[in-house]
């Protein structure tokens, strides 16, 4: 099991975190070929079964659970015979490392999480019944930590239904299932404690998924196991706790797995590409663009020849729907463009300097060379900018496009300023200053900083060889 760091403090800052729209990790095949997987890979109920989540609960109500799912959860077992490799749940070190999973088709497809198989060299899957069956990863997808094994069982398997996780209420009972600490099938129960939790961030690595959080107890070896709701269904994958707190614990949200499963199964996720970079929206920013409330994602910076340039979306913008669905959370906007399917137009609404614009993109597909992840900042206050800026330079404007006396160049940084914590490199070009152009050169630049009020958001639109950038922060 994972420790899930909370890191409320990097994501609250103007610009302190930018994530690229397409995050690294591609699902990863398998040694050998596989069989084609069933057209329905997993099940879900159509009534019956379980508990009835609006009456009582019994003494004997989650024993009913409990007998019902448990055959269904499998403890895995991995060997890594590679040296240096990280060995997750084993405090003595060794070759082994332990954790769970759950059956989700009779055939022996099996889910669990990614860090629990990366690296294996052998994988050994053990039933309730303790019959052990070798296991082959079919497909992984580490943005969502999520993995799909199979084994070739020689007996009927019981099989864990899906449920829906976007229905799950906070408050609501669930039990969880799996392996803590080597002890085979361990049944614990609890509540939802919280639903969308995205300041967690297991192993220190990006994660796009919006955690369930629960306090039914979760420990190292559980990782990969269901969270079940009390009508039997699994909702969540168990994938970390925080270190810093007991009974805390957390995962990924079915209904962000079973968007992925079908591609997890063929062994490859295709994820769809937008091209930009984003980052949070604060108070300050929704009131500079006339926003009653800091929602939605704030594009920082928008990649050459992606579809994002081509549609004419910029650096800047914020983007408030993506293909009809609203974008609240900043971090809601990678997860919907990297699922949303290359190849076909969507629509994007954005906020640009106060007013409304809709936008078509042809989405591509995620260009798997690109080596993408968090580009961690910092963030604060300063008195000072940190800048000293000139007049772009007659050969550099003509190689850029632009007119003479539009923008200036920046000349240098101080050091330990928030200009150079926040990013900005000698060279590069602010074109607008609060969304107004420069075009009076240093002079209107220092103007237009100067007036900015205190504890006021201060905009750069900025160019760096082909790319626009958008830097904001508080003077």
């Amino acid at each position: 099991m994972r420790s899930g760091s909370m890191v409320k403090s990097s994501k609250v800052l103007f610009g302190a975190v930018v994530v690229a729209l397409g995050m690294s990790g591609s699902a990863v095949v398998g040694g050998g070929a596989h069989a084609e997987p069933p057209a329905k890979l997993w099940s879900e109920k159509s009534g019956g079964g379980g508990l009835d989540p609006d009456g009582p609960i019994s003494m004997r109500a989650f024993a009913k659970l409990a007998k019902e799912l448990t055959p269904a959860v499998v403890n895995i077992s991995v060997e890594r015979r590679a040296v240096g490799l990280p060995i997750p749940f084993v405090p003595n070190g060794g070759g082994t490392g332990l954790g769970s999973g759950f059956i989700i088709h009779k055939d022996g497809y099996v889910l669990t999480n990614n860090h629990v198989i990366d690296g294996a060299d052998d994988i050994t899957v053990k039933l309730m019944n303790e019959h052990e069956y070798a296991a082959k990863v079919i497909g992984t997808y580490p943005p969502l930590d999520v993995a799909l094994l199979k084994m070739e069982a020689k007996e009927a398997l019981v099989v864990a239904p899906l449920g829906n996780s976007e229905r799950l209420d906070i408050g609501e009972w669930v039990i969880a299932i799996g392996n803590p600490f080597g002890l085979s099938h361990t049944v614990t129960a609890g509540i939802v404690s919280a639903k969308g939790r995205r300041d967690v961030t297991p192993g220190n690595e990006p994660n796009l998924a919006r955690f369930i959080q629960t306090d039914a107890s979760i420990n190292p070896g559980n990782s990969g196991g269901p969270l079940i709701n009390v009508r039997g269904e699994v909702i969540g994958i168990n994938t970390a706790i925080n270190a810093a707190g007991q009974g805390i614990g957390f995962a990924v949200p079915i209904d962000m797995v079973k968007t992925v499963l079908g591609q997890l199964a063929q062994g490859k996720v295709s994820r769809s590409y937008l091209g930009v970079l984003v980052g949070p929206v604060t108070k300050e920013l929704a009131k500079a663009i006339g926003a009653d409330r800091p929602s939605g994602a704030l594009i920082t910076e928008v990649k050459a020849g992606t579809p994002a340039a081509e549609a004419g979306i910029e650096a800047g913008d914020v983007v408030t729907t993506f293909d009809g669905k609203p974008v609240e959370h900043w971090e809601d906007l990678p997860w919907l463009a990297s699922t949303t399917g290359s190849e076909r137009p969507v629509t994007v609404v954005v906020n640009r300097q106060g007013k409304t614009r809709e936008v078509s993109v042809k989405l591509a597909s995620f260009p798997e060379e690109s080596a993408t992840a968090n580009l961690p900042g910092k963030g604060g206050k300063s008195q000072d900018v940190g800048l000293e800026v000139a007049a772009v330079p007659p050969a550099r404007a003509k190689e850029l496009g632009i007119e003479g006396g539009q923008g200036v160049i920046v000349k240098a940084i101080a050091k330990g300023s928030l200009a150079a914590e926040m990013g900005i490199e000698v060279g590069d070009v602010i074109l607008q200053v609060n969304y107004q152009a420069i075009t009076g050169g240093k002079e209107a630049f220092d103007k237009a900083v100067a007036t900015t009020p205190r504890g006021s958001p201060l905009a750069l639109t900025l160019r760096r060889g082909d790319r626009f950038m958008f830097k904001v922060f508080t003077r």
